[in-house]
């Protein structure tokens, strides 16, 4: 079960928090900033909600310094949104946080479960991000949106209007890169977020069927099989996100990649 630390001043933050998460994660609340850091040292804390002005004023400072510290740990604000905070809120992104939840607006339970699993489909995507550094930026995108996004119902024509290009010009440059066509894409972005979520021992194959939209368990079980010739048992017992990440970068063409994922992939 994943740590989930939290810098709540509001105590009915705190609670959404807490019931949106119950049974997947453990919830670890902070007082302060150094308390917070403190957490995040001794415990293994996987992600953060945070308030940004837990102390007044927006704390850019001390979110750059988590992101150095702890350059694994998956962020997510929760703020009271207000005229004055919007050009705040508007360079939060921009300071490294991976997901935005706003008080009394957008936070009911099922609301932040939905982001706390957006924010760490985003934190698996960094697993690809560098070793996709020298590819077409067009393709590249493509296959972080489809982590990212794993969440969604993303055909081609989604992915072309997500990405501000035509169906045809997405065809062709996943062509150009030899990358599979979106559908397939697709499939490998809910595979490894799904592998991500296997990490976690108390997640069920049919939970995370629901998560991620598949019709039943069943079907999540046979993409297991099609796509990586393994049961989700096994991708968790061979690392998880980290494995599937590994059998999609061998299936690209692009083995050498996976360098730093082999220690933890069965052979």
């Amino acid at each position: 079960m994943g740590v989930i630390a939290t810098l709540l001043p509001l105590d009915r933050c705190l609670q959404r928090v807490h019931v949106a998460v119950r049974g997947q994660h453990t919830v670890t609340p902070c007082r302060g900033w150094d308390e917070l850091f403190a957490a995040c040292a001794r415990e293994p804390v996987h992600l953060a909600v945070i308030d940004l002005f837990a102390d007044g004023a927006a704390s850019f400072e001390r979110v750059r310094q988590l992101r150095t510290r702890f350059p694994r740990l998956t962020l997510i604000a929760y703020v009271t949104a207000t005229p004055q905070r919007a050009r705040d809120l508007f360079d939060a992104g921009r300071a490294g946080l991976d997901g935005l939840l706003l008080v009394d607006l957008d936070d009911s339970p099922q609301a932040v479960r939905t982001v706390v699993e957006q924010a760490e489909a985003r934190g698996v995507a960094a697993l690809l991000r560098h070793r996709l550094a020298v590819m077409d930026p067009i393709a590249r995108d493509t296959i972080l949106i489809v982590v990212t996004r794993a969440h969604l119902r993303l055909t081609s024509h989604r992915l072309a209007e997500t990405l501000s290009v035509t169906r045809g010009k997405l065809l062709e440059r996943l062509r150009s890169e030899r990358l599979p066509a979106p559908q397939k894409l697709i499939g490998w972005g809910r595979l490894i977020v799904a592998g991500q979520m296997l990490d976690d021992p108390k997640r069920s194959a049919d939970g995370i069927a629901r998560a991620l939209d598949f019709p039943s368990g069943s079907a999540f079980r046979n993409m297991c099989q099609r796509y990586v010739g393994a049961t989700p048992l096994e991708i968790r017992e061979r690392g998880g996100a980290r494995y599937v990440t590994a059998q999609f970068l061998r299936a690209i063409g692009r083995a050498e990649l996976a360098d730093g994922l082999e220690q933890v992939v069965a052979p």
